[in-house]
C-alpha cells in the first residue's frame, strides 16, 4: 500500500473545513434549504441513542488519536 503524503492529508483536512464553512454559511443564509447546525444538533441530541454514539465517538477519538502512544 502506498504511503499518503502529508500534503494530501492536510489538503483533506482543509477540504473538510471548507465544506463545513460552506454548509454553515448556507444554513444561515438559506435555512429553508439547509438546516443550520444548531437545529441539527437540537434534533440529534434529543435522541438518547445518538447521544451515546457521540459520547462513544469522542471517547474513541481521545483514546486513539488525541492521547498519543501510551507505551514508551
Amino acid at each position: 500500500m502506498a504511503a499518503v503524503s502529508p500534503a494530501a492529508i492536510v489538503a483533506g483536512y482543509l477540504a473538510v473545513l471548507a465544506a463545513g464553512v460552506v454548509l454553515t454559511v448556507a444554513g444561515r443564509t438559506r435555512p429553508d434549504a439547509v438546516a443550520p447546525l444548531g437545529e441539527v444538533l437540537d434534533v440529534g441530541m434529543a435522541s438518547r441513542g445518538l447521544r451515546f454514539v457521540v459520547l462513544t465517538y469522542w471517547w474513541w477519538l481521545g483514546w486513539h488519536v488525541l492521547a498519543g502512544p501510551t507505551i514508551i
